[in-house]
């Protein structure tokens, strides 16, 4: 197919900005056309921007005459309001496949997470395309994640001419990269789980960037995991990290001291990210390398870099985070870990 108009939604986040920059250049794309509820701190000269709530309001007059969508709008970290977390991932997602099926778009682009597999003892290492999507139940963007798989799949096959695509990334880190996974990842906060080291793995911003380029670009039909080659052992991850005298605590201590903080409105981690801190959840990249696709940073060069980030936009986690020992066995108290709560967009 023939590209010659691409809208992008969610075109001021993280990874809307630069991918509006790489397709405005693109010699393909002779149109492409941003929204977000907020206005891109950059954007080429030559794009158009739609300032739109996508959950609120009928984007099809928005998008007369584009052949490719690329959804990347979503809330991605965690909040308390799950129900207007999918409001806008779940009925978000509706608005624009709506839109997509008015204007009669020829190709639609999703960015999922790899967290959408779960977190589980009997995971393989690493997970292929053909697992099974299995979220871990009290992770929200895991679960909201793989309802917006299972619409745009029951899409399809309404809109069989439609090439659809899904790209599953591994935790993004880079310049900018805040979000919950990739922080956590990088020990901000410091949370490790007694006797757990699942393996670690990453993508770089400017490489989850490249191949929504490709995918929006060129028909790449099914669902494509995104990830830097190859995964590192826990120890190795943890030297590149750093802070390694945090303790390691056992696994339903730090899930009952991140319940009570979730519950009390002072931490912005949930309870729920706990089995992805144990459990091995990496994946395989083969399918989007065999179309096409090579990721230019390692795991190490995107890890040193997502540290490097960090810790130049914040100053670490806030004090307040008390752990405790009572006699015989360890209990740990959270009396606050509270930082800016972020309601993160593609």
């Amino acid at each position: 197919m023939n590209v010659s108009s691409i809208a992008i939604t969610g075109a001021a986040g993280l990874v809307g900005q630069p991918l509006l920059q790489v397709l405005a250049d693109h010699p393909d794309v002779t149109r492409v056309v941003g929204l977000d509820v907020r206005e891109p701190a950059r954007r080429p000269r030559a794009s158009e921007f739609h300032r739109v709530d996508i959950a609120g309001t009928r984007l099809a007059p928005l998008l007369e005459g584009i052949d490719v969508i690329v959804h990347l709008a979503g809330v991605v970290d965690p909040i308390p309001d799950e129900a207007l977390m999918a409001r806008v991932n779940v009925g978000g997602t509706r608005q624009v496949l709506d839109a997509a099926a008015a204007v009669g778009a020829k190709r639609v682009v999703r960015v999922s997470s790899a967290t959408v597999y779960g977190a589980w003892a009997n995971n393989p290492v690493p997970l292929t395309e053909d697992d099974t999507v299995r979220p871990n139940p009290k992770f929200s963007p895991a679960v909201q994640g793989a309802e917006v798989e299972r619409l745009l799949a029951e899409w399809h096959r309404d809109h069989p001419d439609v090439v659809t695509t899904t790209l599953r990334a591994a935790p993004v880190v880079g310049p900018g990269a805040e979000r919950l996974p990739a922080r956590v990842l990088l020990g901000r906060p410091p949370l490790r789980v007694r006797g757990a080291s699942p393996p670690v793995q990453v993508v770089h911003v400017d490489d989850l960037v490249s191949a929504l380029a490709l995918a929006a670009t060129t028909d790449l039909p099914g669902v494509h995991n995104v990830a830097a080659d190859g995964w590192l052992d826990a120890d190795d991850a943890r030297a590149l990290i750093g802070r390694g005298n945090v303790p390691a605590i056992p696994e339903e201590a730090l899930t009952r001291a991140l319940e009570r903080a979730w519950a009390l409105g002072v931490g912005d981690v949930p309870p729920g990210i706990v089995p992805y801190l144990v459990h091995p959840w990496v994946i395989a990249n083969d399918r989007l390398r065999a179309a096409g696709w090579t990721p230019r940073h390692t795991n190490e060069q995107a890890i040193r870099e997502g540290v490097a980030t960090l810790a130049s936009t914040r100053a670490g986690p806030d004090p307040r985070v008390v752990a405790g020992v009572a006699a015989g066995a360890v209990a740990v108290t959270v009396v606050g870990y509270r930082v800016t709560r972020r309601r993160a967009r593609r």
